[in-house]
């Protein structure tokens, strides 16, 4: 009774396990032409970021900056104080920055979580500068015009610090945000893991 031959291919492809199919069929997915897009709340997210973060501080130590080059011919009663501090929140405001644009361009993935950590710190910071407003009283000899100004300054960053946190951490962590830094689309099929009892397990999503 003659017998078929089986070719090289077909016999490869049957000896390949099913969990190896679904991946491979996974990887093709990713990397065909579907392409992954920027969310827009992403961008927004990252927008904000920037400006509350980045812009404020660089615009903050700009004017201290200013002020005290001209505070004898303003006569700006107290004069102006620059501080190391000054110098440092230029420093993070521009860090701020160059993490956002890295996080805009969504490279490298792990981009993601060095923004949220930074958000977090910066946060606890600029908290602690806005209560300090509150619960320190002004100094009766250098205080002056400009520490009232800028008092006001950082009391008036208290709903941004509210809000602006709150949404950057809850779209980071959201299926478009992940898919974007995954570079994996969200219609992408996922792909079941086989555990150690040869038990099939949900993908990732």
């Amino acid at each position: 009774m003659p017998t078929k031959s089986v070719s090289g291919a077909s016999r490869k492809d049957c000896d390949v396990p099913p969990d190896d199919h679904a991946y491979a069929d996974h990887e093709s997915s990713a990397s065909g032409t579907e392409r992954v897009r920027r969310p827009p709340g992403l961008t927004l997210a990252l927008l904000a970021t920037a400006a509350l973060y980045g812009v404020l501080p660089l615009l903050e130590a700009y004017f201290l900056y200013r002020l005290d080059a001209t505070a004898e011919e303003a006569f700006l009663l107290g004069g102006v104080t620059i501080t190391a501090w000054t110098w440092i929140q230029a420093g993070y405001g521009a860090l701020i920055l160059v993490v956002c644009a890295l996080a805009w361009w969504g490279r490298p993935p792990q981009i993601r979580f060095v923004l949220s950590a930074l958000l977090l710190v910066l946060t606890a910071i600029t908290f602690y500068r806005v209560a300090e407003t509150w619960f320190t009283p002004t100094d009766p000899i250098f205080g002056g015009q400009v520490q009232t100004t800028w008092r006001g300054f950082l009391r008036c960053q208290l709903p941004g610090l509210v809000l602006v946190p709150l949404y950057v951490m809850w779209y980071l962590n959201r299926a478009p945000a992940r898919a974007f830094y995954r570079r994996v689309p969200l219609s992408a099929p996922s792909v079941p893991h086989t555990n150690s009892a040869g038990n099939a397990e949900g993908g990732d999503r």
